[in-house]
């Protein structure tokens, strides 16, 4: 999964945000949507009937009364809960700001569900149990010692039993990086867990510190009002088709190895018909003959000819700009990007000897971003595509590391603004915020004097999210949004994000894929957006 993981054990200082900085949001609100011309409507989603837009922001919430009322002495010290036939959804509100899936501990929370659930056993002190749900898992640490990931947890006389995967309840938690506040989705099904046709569920948080300092809050009860769906949650029954007069831009992480097999990446692009294209972790095995022949496969031809830039610098996952109809070239002083003399070194004076490995790769990748210039009807545009470090959480060496690289692509950005002026620029690619939210904000606020980047709302077809990465083989961590489009200098007319698993059958059958199709071939989720100046 995207930039390689190195596990280590180490003391940093640490980089937390404040709880009210790491809850800001990045989506437009449905008032920007309207001012930028977009549309909930039009095709962007199959289904607008879900009570929450998974997004990691809160608007929806504000009307739903507390189940859990703040004042719990535990680390949860909130908790809400709606519903519909698909799913249930909760929100949970702490006391601090956390990683959820890399707490100092972990989060149960114990259901009784009744007959649907299981037999139910005595947890914690808590009768009637039949399943639980872990947020940070500990199984698996992480450095630091930290949880990893999230689990569905079935009970047995013993207590809490295997821990199984989140995909099994289709399990979203948003957002990804540290916040005071996440919302929370969990598939009902007809058959087994939160398969109601009505009646009440009691959920008792119980959080568990490293060293087994159990916080065991309220059971509370919550009655579901809607009857459970007997049928599929909707698939999309369209791929949208750009909208005149405007520049379809798709962004990709390609998934480094499996692009090495690349047939399946050019049907998949074709797919959404874009203008330009913004991959990053790109192998470095990849050459311009290995581009020239990727772009001149069938489905792509047919699109037209496509031009390229090639990142230098990245090492092993490199970044691509391409782009069909309009000239390009590279960006000459960032074809390279480097850290700025002595700032590995200041990260490596804070890291033990053990994470030193990880520095190591970076010294030698350097920077995973690439700048190129595409003319749009005389006015060039900057597009910059990237790929952050992977893993950890607030404060851990990833995330430290995630910052310095944002600091070298921002300080290139408005190196090449101070020579030039302002000019339209496009950021995208796999920002990774499994940490704090700083990585992102240096790249989206105070690029240029006025105004800050504008964040692409880009909705999954045929379901109320903006999930842009899932991996059901690496199942220890749920679905999240890895992945952002930031733009300056345009206004966004639409766009969605795109993955096989949400087209309906008809969809699937003229493109000649599987439901699972896309998940061979990628992690990572295609973000489209469509711009006009």
């Amino acid at each position: 999964m995207i930039r390689a993981m190195v596990r280590v054990a180490m003391l940093v200082v640490v980089l937390m945000l404040p709880a009210a900085c790491a809850r800001h949001g990045v989506q437009a609100s449905d008032a920007k949507a309207r001012d930028a011309g977009m549309s909930r409507e039009g095709g962007v989603s199959a289904s607008l009937t879900e009570p929450v837009m998974l997004d990691g922001e809160f608007s929806d919430w504000q009307r739903v009364a507390p189940i859990l009322p703040r004042g719990n002495a535990s680390p949860l010290v909130a908790m809400w809960a709606v519903d519909s036939p698909h799913y249930l959804y909760l929100s949970l509100a702490f006391r601090d700001s956390v990683n959820l899936q890399a707490m100092p501990g972990t989060l149960h929370l114990l259901f009784h569900t009744g007959p649907a659930g299981g037999a139910g056993h005595t947890v914690y002190g808590v009768p009637d149990v039949d399943f639980a749900v872990d947020f940070s898992r500990l199984d698996k640490v992480q450095a630091g010692p930290r949880g990893a990931g999230f689990a569905l947890r079935p009970v047995t006389a013993g207590g809490l039993g295997a821990f199984l995967s989140p995909y099994a309840l289709d399990m979203v938690a948003l957002p990804t990086w540290a916040s005071d506040r996440f919302e929370l989705r969990i598939a009902r099904l007809p058959q087994g867990r939160l398969g109601h046709l009505d009646g009440a569920i009691t959920i008792t948080p119980v959080f568990v510190t490293m060293d087994s300092v159990v916080h065991r809050s309220s059971t509370v009860s919550y009655r579901l009002r809607t009857a459970v769906a007997t049928t599929p949650r909707p698939r999309s029954d369209t791929i949208p088709a750009p909208v005149a007069g405007t520049l379809r831009v798709a962004q990709w992480n390609v998934s480094e190895g499996s692009f090495g097999k690349p047939e399946m990446h050019a049907r998949l692009l074709a797919a959404v018909m874009p203008d330009v294209l913004m991959l990053d972790e790109v192998h470095e095995q990849v050459t311009p003959d290995f581009l020239r022949q990727f772009f001149d496969l069938p489905a792509l031809r047919a699109l037209g000819p496509w031009q390229f830039v090639l990142a230098r610098s990245g090492g092993r996952q490199r970044t691509v700009v391409a782009t069909r109809g309009h000239a390009i070239r590279p960006v000459e002083d960032m074809m390279s990007m480097h850290y700025v003399d002595g700032a590995l070194d200041s990260l490596r004076r804070l890291t033990p000897a053990a994470g030193h490995r990880l520095i190591d790769i970076e010294q030698a990748a350097q920077i995973s971003s690439v700048g190129a210039w595409v003319d749009m009807n005389g006015t060039e545009v900057m597009f910059v595509p990237l790929d952050l470090q992977s893993g950890g959480y607030a404060g851990s060496v990833h995330d430290n590391l995630r910052v310095l690289q944002a600091q070298a692509i921002r300080r290139y950005v408005r190196a090449e603004q101070a020579r030039r002026g302002a000019f339209p620029l496009v950021i995208a690619g796999d920002f990774n915020p499994v940490g704090s939210y700083r990585s992102v904000r240096l790249l989206s606020q105070g690029l240029f004097d006025a105004p800050d980047m504008t964040a692409s709302h880009a909705e999954r077809l045929g379901e109320q999210s903006l999930v842009t990465w899932k991996s059901a083989l690496g199942a220890q961590f749920a679905p999240g949004r890895l992945d952002f489009t930031f733009f300056r200098g345009f206004r966004q007319r639409g766009g969605f994000v795109f993955t096989t698993d949400d087209l309906s059958d008809r969809v699937l059958a003229r493109l000649g894929m599987t439901r699972e199709t896309f998940a061979r071939v990628s992690d990572h989720l295609i973000v489209v957006t469509d711009l006009v100046r």
